[in-house]
């Protein structure tokens, strides 16, 4: 019992020490596994959480990677319980969610690829998954509501043809913007990535609603327009087929991938 109470009071004292640390000079003054260390005080408050925080690390094979872990990868190891897994994985949703919000407020326009780019980035939050987004937008290229229409595997997602109508037509837009990530590849349209944006825009166009860019989100900084390349004047200008057939590409599509691949003149 002395024992317990004596490892207790050196453990207090060291969190003692450190959180004074972070108040006089922030997380970043911390190294990766005190941060770590330090975050793990919430959730386990009386015991030592740097021989964790170290395990965490080596497991993962570094900082960032503990925070992009999903709960499930987190509580493979040892020490962490759900409690822990589900505080480490929040705050990189955290952040996503300060990045949206922080663009919402500044009203912002999204009126340029780059613009775009930026705004879309932080939504992607599952780098291991491909995942699609739906921008509602007014007039005015505000955003109004970020609609995920699909989420797949690391190189192909499923869309839904009646979700993707009634989420347009729910939010009460009159365009939308499109985005989808290729979480290990590069900023490039595939073949199946050009179907299924004329497949949106023809299938957007039955209500009404108009698609004004598709953008790509790959790696670092890196992005894909299709406005920027063509292809979405390009599609917006073709003959409306009907809306519920136009995911089948392989029937649906009258010109050939090469003449849809085609960059414009």
């Amino acid at each position: 019992m002395g024992e317990k109470k004596k490892d207790e009071g050196i453990h207090a004292a060291h969190r003692s020490r450190m959180q004074q640390r972070v108040e006089r000079e922030g997380l970043t003054s911390l190294a990766a596994h005190e941060v770590l260390e330090y975050l793990l005080f919430f959730s386990i408050p009386r015991k030592d959480t740097n021989a964790l925080a170290h395990r965490l690390i080596q497991h993962f094979g570094g900082f960032c990677e503990v925070l992009d872990a999903t709960e499930e990868q987190l509580m493979e190891v040892d020490g962490i319980g759900p409690a822990s897994a589900r505080l480490i994985h929040s705050f990189r949703e955290v952040e996503r969610c300060y990045e949206i919000q922080r663009l919402k407020e500044q009203h912002i326009c999204l009126n340029t690829s780059k613009i775009c780019s930026e705004y879309v980035r932080p939504l992607f939050s599952d780098t291991h998954k491909e995942q699609f987004f739906m921008i509602a937008m007014n007039d005015s290229l505000e955003p109004l509501k970020n609609i995920c229409i699909g989420v797949g595997s690391p190189n192909a997602v499923k869309l839904d043809a009646s979700y993707v109508i009634r989420s347009a037509v729910g939010s009460h837009c009159t365009c939308v913007l499109l985005a989808h990530n290729h979480p290990a590849g590069l900023p490039v349209a595939s073949s199946e990535d050009v179907k299924s944006t004329q497949a949106i825009i023809r299938l957007l166009k039955s209500v009404s609603v108009n698609v004004v860019d598709h953008i790509i989100i790959a790696q670092g900084k890196q992005y894909f327009s299709f406005a920027d390349h063509g292809f979405i004047e390009r599609f917006a200008s073709l003959e409306r087929e009907p809306a519920f057939s136009v995911f089948s590409h392989a029937k649906e599509l009258e010109q050939s991938e090469d003449e849809v691949l085609k960059e414009p003149d």
